[in-house]
């Protein structure tokens, strides 16, 4: 998702739920149902999320200066962590809390009509707050080729994937909530009504549990699949004067936004010039087949450092394989927030107009590539041992 969808979905989500908030907090008072309180308590929580959530993403698209280099786009990752956090203490805590008193202190149940009307309008409302927050998530899932599923597992928005389970969860949690004081008035007995809230809060125990596993991962630099990072070895191989991709290895740096480190080998008869021009059309590979990448930086190396061999030796090598285990593209290899399935490394490169090449990243902001930022006499004297061995 781009930053405007995830914006526009944050704030349409706030909106839906604080209108709901109030709308159940009437139907609980009235009715007395826990089930109902269950839901002002989710939805009290989901406002609190949207909140925490809008402020991740207004505070995460700051551009990169001297004391964030590479952005704020951890930013959104730490406030998606006080949502994931809100969910857990005034949505699942309130939850479960409200199904032990009433479980205690039992309190009779009127005015049904009141609450399914009340639950029924809500109901709506979620169910179209979720659609308008999964449409562009389909999309781009759609563009990936992967399940919803996993797509929402691997992405680095992490306000767009709260957003979605929250969204999730209300709509389930209008669901229980009905069955709850249907059966109670059937039964005419509190037993479902209580069982409901200790549902809705059993569910959102679960969600915030899966959200703050997925932002303490993100939060701690979370790396991207091997198959993606075996992609993009490949990618870098296929480029015309490398020998060899020695190691590389990508971090989740912000919402859709990626950083690429490696060490490469070059081929010996290459000058300064000639290098720069080829790391530059890595670098535009690997921007062009993932669109997450915003930073690359590939070192010159004559071979490889015994830290990464040992770390990257994923299969066995083979005469010619520059990436161990990555001679054939997998096809899962898009990784996270690429809006491009299998890359096709035979792709024509436009050849880069200079050395100082300035290229478009972000949201239309204009950086110059890091990976030809290589001092010209670092890069003789790597050349000088590379050709020394």
């Amino acid at each position: 998702m781009t930053v405007a969808s995830t914006h526009r979905s944050v704030l349409f989500s706030l909106t839906v739920n604080f209108c709901e908030t109030l709308a159940l907090a009437v139907a609980a008072l009235v009715t007395g149902s826990v089930a109902l309180r269950s839901q002002v308590a989710a939805n009290g929580a989901d406002v609190a999320v949207g909140v925490f959530l809008l402020i991740g993403v207004l505070s995460s698209t700051r551009p990169p200066d001297d004391s964030h280099p590479l952005g704020y786009g951890r930013d959104g990752f730490f406030w998606s962590l006080f949502a994931a956090l809100g969910i857990f203490l005034g949505g699942a805590g309130l939850a479960l809390e409200g199904a032990i008193s009433s479980a205690l202190h039992p309190v009779p149940l009127h005015s049904y009509t009141l609450a399914y009307v009340v639950l029924a309008t809500t109901a709506v409302l979620d169910v179209q707050a979720l659609r308008v927050v999964l449409r562009p998530v389909r999309q781009q899932a759609a563009e990936r080729g992967t399940p919803l599923r996993a797509h929402l597992r691997r992405s680095t928005d992490s306000a767009a994937s709260a957003v979605v389970v929250s969204g999730g969860c209300a709509v389930i949690g209008s669901a229980i909530a009905a069955a709850g004081l249907v059966l109670t008035q059937l039964t005419h007995s509190q037993t479902p009504d209580i069982v409901a809230s200790a549902a809705i809060g059993l569910m959102l125990l679960a969600a915030s549990v899966l959200l703050l596993q997925s932002n303490r991962e993100l939060l701690s630099g979370r790396g991207v699949p091997p198959a993606m990072v075996r992609g993009m070895a490949c990618t870098i191989a296929a480029q015309p004067g490398v020998v060899a991709v020695q190691d590389l290895f990508a971090v989740v740096v912000g919402p859709a936004s990626l950083i690429v480190d490696g060490d490469v080998t070059f081929a010996d008869e290459l000058d300064v010039p000639a290098l720069e021009r080829t790391i530059m059309r890595c670098d535009a590979a690997l921007r062009q087949h993932w669109p997450a990448i915003h930073y690359v930086y590939l070192t010159p190396v004559p071979g490889a450092r015994p830290r990464q061999a040992a770390r990257l030796d994923t299969g066995a090598a083979t005469p010619g394989d520059p990436f161990p285990g990555s001679s054939r593209l997998p096809a899962d290899a898009s990784g996270p927030d690429s809006t491009v399935g299998e890359p096709s490394i035979a792709t024509p490169l436009p050849e880069p107009s200079s050395a100082g090449e300035r290229t478009a990243v972000g949201q239309g902001t204009l950086q110059s590539s890091p990976s030809v930022a290589i001092a010209s006499s670092a890069v003789r004297r790597l050349l000088r041992l590379h050709r020394a061995r």
